[in-house]
């Protein structure tokens, strides 16, 4: 097709136009370069010409097809002048800057803007400030060119060389450029101004913004990217909505609004894709990944990264084939590292095991982003790397290239970030070298950039400089009060930024993130460690020292995590202040004599990067330290939750006969007990049990973290379960609470059902039968008790309240429900005196005086199940109704089968008349594992899913319910 005519060209823009508008970015790309590359062979170039190179030039950069714009721009310019058309030449000249700056060859930018130095002048001479720069326009002169093309020429050149600034840094006079490049788009008269200079309205808009964001004035930014978004036409220019929406994204990151800023991200993974241009969707998926990996989502970022190298190598772009190999090593690394960078135990453990290799620092930084401060961010994730495998020659390197590189940057951000990484370094190095003038030097740098972080409002930065400096304080030996002050403060700042992901990212998030209470807990181990390391190396009359010091800092340590889970259990549901009884701590010596002789207890404690485990019981007090990840061992507990899934219902799950119902139920006892076994070899349980005396019949377990949601009973040692040789029960702290003799000899007992199905919750058929065999059951013990249902409306949540202060045993049948972060909205499903649902959470139970009540059944699916929300709190029915006094709760882990849920807690009843409570719980497991329990013949309960489930928290002991009645 002929392109000969301003009719036929015109024509042909407004079908181009069209599709642009259209979304179809594509074939608007294509039909510019037909109609261009027509125009350079076959006619004269003229001003019609211009939007065409224009349009060519922005979708280039889009795309990445640099190559061939980058030969029809230089065709273009050749021809005009030849023609000695200055303007035209000119025109085509700044536009193929634009396309240089974006493919990051800022030289040939530079080059470029010499090469119009005898219109424009040497640009180096300009002076960065209104008066000189109306000065330098009057001696620019292009002999063709009238006010309207000067309009255009300065709009575009005030463009290129703000963006070019930026590209070096230089945001102060980028920013005089651009906003006077915008002064040639606006103002009274804009119907006087030309179409082209117009069109650079938002170019010069966004990179103004990108110039305050990267400078720091984020203030300024972000309300310059709000104005854009009400002015900008996402339809018409998806190309400026994607840099608008990088823009807000970045900001929100920087400010610690992570879930808004990670949503930004992924529409803009989304629109690249829409756009099918492999250099957009490529560069978005990178900046994707970055953040997906600062929010520990590593497998989600393993998926984009996979063949990104490849891709990039196949539009031979250099700058992202170096990124992308650089996030896929960050991803290795935070993948298979419990820690982001090294925390400071990390570094001590390896310095005091393994010591540091030099090796050759081979990461590839030649190429420049057009993004100054992207190409900054590239430096410190290496530094970050090279911290993580402890190769501090090479980081202190990279700092150096890192200061050359960067001195001559106005960015204050940029700026006191270098500040950050070189103190990083100095406390490292002293860390190392045990040098308390370095560690001093690092908080002293520290302490005056926090200041500027906090003014700044960069809420993660301010956090990673408040996290080192209670490193420094800790190892300089501040006060309790000052390392105290500093660590509120940081946990503060990363509850903060981590309540803005919703609550399924926030666990990933905080996976790796260390507390300052678990830098604390961990510095005390490494002690612990040390001095137990010392036992073997002196004599005996120093081993019993040693080990008597050993001893009574394991206690203060245990006293300390005790009183650290206590806090978060309370924070979460009393999250206002609340004047907390202080409990005297117990003497180690009373530890040990005092425990039961035929019991161990085992309290785990799960780290990042190692778990702790403490061994308690009749002169017994020890603890192992456990290398392994956080990571991996809430990956082996998901693997135990994956194989159980499928069996839908909640409390009505029969007996079934088809194969897919068979499979399961094979695969729960087959593929479960690998990973049972695979977590007791993690846990290093084997070789606790195998040292553990004959007499040993029960074990009182502490669980931390995942762990709480994991069936110690399913738990195979010498091809038994745990079950078949202990009775196990579960407990919250290792100090066990005194038990208030009951004021009154009466005993009460709360029998709650609610069995019909309202709105998302079906119907529990089995709940009726249940409540008959346990009212028999009370009865037959001469136990008075009060029964309410949801049949006859009496189980509405005041009567439950009223009652169950006064109760000493409580049975209740129904659904719960669990909403993270949310206390109000978990809990027990009831139903009101209107029939809508209702429910008694965990607060309003946290409220309730539940000393009197002696034991509580939970009766329904998942009513065991215990949530793990930011900051390690804990969620969960049975450590509310522990913590507000009641002794014992039984709870199930998942689904309950509503056939076995009745024989069940009848057996268990029976078995509370002659056996403590942990052995009764046992015994109706075994009945179970044997296949014993009644009613039950057509079903195989010996399979770990209808018997694995139920746990015992609290007392173990004979259930006492006042009047010297003892079952």
């Amino acid at each position: 097709m002929p392109y000969d005519t301003f009719t036929e060209l015109e024509a042909a823009y407004n079908i181009v136009q069209e599709k642009w508008f259209q979304g179809n970015l594509i074939e608007a790309y294509n039909d510019l370069y037909e109609i261009f590359q027509y125009r350079i062979l076959h006619s004269h170039l003229t001003d019609a010409d211009l939007k065409i190179i224009q349009s060519l030039a922005d979708l280039a950069g889009i795309f990445g097809n640099f190559k061939a714009a980058d030969n029809l721009l230089r065709a273009a310019i050749s021809l005009y002048e030849q023609r000695k058309s200055e303007y035209w030449a000119d025109y085509a000249r700044l536009r193929l800057i634009q396309i240089s700056i974006d493919k990051g060859d800022l030289n040939q930018a530079q080059n470029l803007l010499l090469e119009m130095s005898p219109r424009i002048g040497d640009i180096n001479n300009i002076q960065f400030a209104l008066p000189s720069l109306l000065q330098w326009e009057s001696g620019c002169i292009w002999r063709d060119a009238d006010s309207e093309r000067r309009t255009v020429l300065f709009a575009e050149l005030y463009l290129a060389m703000g963006r070019l600034l930026a590209s070096s840094g230089q945001y102060g006079e980028a920013l005089i450029s651009l906003e006077r490049g915008l002064d040639y788009t606006q103002g009274e008269d804009i119907q006087n101004i030309p179409s082209l200079a117009l069109q650079t309205f938002f170019p010069l808009k966004l990179n103004i913004a990108s110039a305050l964001l990267e400078k720091g004035e984020f203030y300024r930014a972000d309300n310059l990217l709000r104005e854009s978004q009400t002015q900008l036409n996402p339809t018409q220019h998806p190309e400026y909505q994607i840099k608008l929406l990088e823009l807000s994204g970045k900001l929100n990151l920087l400010q610690g609004n992570l879930g808004e800023g990670l949503k930004k991200f992924q529409q803009v993974e989304k629109l690249c894709r829409q756009l099918r241009s492999p250099r957009a969707m490529l560069r978005a998926k990178l900046n994707l990944v970055h953040i997906l990996i600062q929010l520990n989502q590593t497998s989600t970022a393993q998926n984009y990264l996979l063949d990104t190298q490849r891709d990039a190598l196949k539009i031979n772009d250099s700058a992202l084939v170096s990124r992308a190999e650089l996030l896929q090593q960050l991803c290795n690394a935070r993948s298979n590292s419990p820690v982001a960078g090294i925390s400071v135990t990390e570094m001590s453990r390896r310095i005091s095991y393994e010591p540091l290799k030099k090796t050759k620092f081979k990461l590839d930084f030649s190429n420049q982003s057009s993004n100054y401060l992207a190409w900054f961010e590239d430096r410190a994730l290496a530094f970050q790397l090279l911290l993580s495998e402890h190769k501090l020659d090479d980081a202190s390197d990279l700092i150096e290239h890192i200061k050359k590189v960067f001195k001559c940057t106005d960015s204050e951000i940029i700026q006191v970030r270098i500040s950050v990484l070189s103190a990083i370094l100095i406390y490292y190095q002293g860390t190392y070298n045990k040098n308390l003038k370095k560690i001093q030097q690092a908080h002293k740098i520290l302490s005056e950039i926090c200041l500027k972080f906090d003014k700044m409002g960069l809420k993660p930065e301010l956090w990673q400089v408040q996290r080192i400096m209670i490193w420094c304080r800790t190892r300089l030996n501040y006060s309790p009060a000052a390392v105290e002050a500093l660590t509120l403060s940081a946990n503060q700042l990363l509850e903060q930024i981590t309540n803005t992901l919703p609550p399924a990212e926030q666990v990933f998030y905080l996976l790796n993130k260390w507390t300052a209470d678990e830098e604390y807990i961990a510095s005390q181990i490494n002690q612990l460690s040390r001095l137990k390391s010392q036992l073997n190396r002196v004599n005996l009359f120093q081993r019993l020292w040693l080990r008597l010091q050993l001893m009574r800092k394991l206690n203060a340590l245990v006293e300390y995590i005790d009183k650290y889970k206590g806090a978060l259990a309370k924070r979460t549901t009393k999250p206002e202040k609340t004047i907390e009884k202080i409990i005297p701590s117990k003497s180690f010596w009373l530890r040990l004599i005092t425990h039961p002789k035929n019991r161990i207890t085992l309290m785990f404690l799960i780290l990042p990067d190692r778990i702790l485990v403490i061994k308690s019981g009749l002169f017994l007090f020890d603890f192992n330290v456990i290398p392994t990840t956080r990571i991996k061992v809430r990956n082996c507990v998901k693997q135990w939750y994956d194989c159980i899934q499928g069996f839908d219902g909640y409390r009505d799950i029969g007996v079934s006969n088809n194969s897919n119902y068979s499979q399961k139920m094979m695969a729960v006892s087959q593929v479960g007990q690998e990973v049972t076994e695979n977590l007791a070899d993690i846990l290093g349980l084997p070789q606790i049990l195998q040292q553990l005396p004959k007499r040993i019949g029960a074990l009182t377990i502490i669980p931390d973290d995942i762990l709480h949601g994991f069936p110690f009973a399913a738990i195979t040692y010498k091809n038994k379960y745990l079950i078949q040789t202990y009775a196990i029960s579960i407990a919250y702290e290792l100090n066990s609470k005194s038990i208030k003799p009951l004021s009154t000899p009466r005993k009460q007992a709360l029998v709650v059902g609610v069995s019909q199905k309202i709105q998302q919750f079906q119907a529990l058929p089995g709940v009726n039968r249940e409540l008959k065999q346990v009212v028999r059951w009370l009865r037959n013990n001469n136990i008075s008790y009060l029964q309410l249902r949801d049949k006859d409306n009496s189980a509405t949540k005041t009567a439950i309240v009223e009652k169950l202060s006064q109760a000493n045993l409580l049975h209740i049948a129904c659904h719960g429900t669990f909403e993270p972060n949310q206390p109000d909205k978990s809990g027990l499903v009831l139903i009101s005196d209107s029939g809508q649902k209702d429910i008694l959470s965990l607060r309003q139970l946290s409220e309730i005086d539940l000393s009197r009540l002696r034991h509580a059944t939970l009766s329904s699916c998942f009513s065991a199940d215990h949530f793990i929300l930011p900051g390690r709190w804990i969620i969960s029915l049975p450590e509310t109704l522990w913590r507000s006094g009641t002794q014992s709760i039984l709870g199930c882990l998942w689904q309950v089968s509503d056939k076995v849920a009745v024989s069940f807690m009848s057996k268990f009843y029976h078995y509370l008349e002659q056996f403590p409570r942990d052995r009764a719980l046992r015994r109706t497991q075994l009945d179970c594992l044997n296949n014993q329990l009644p009613n039950c013949e057509n079903l195989d309960t010996s399979n770990p899913f209808f018997w694995a489930g139920f746990c015992l928290y609290g007392d173990y002991t004979f259930l006492n319910l006042g009047n010297n009645y003892k079952f």
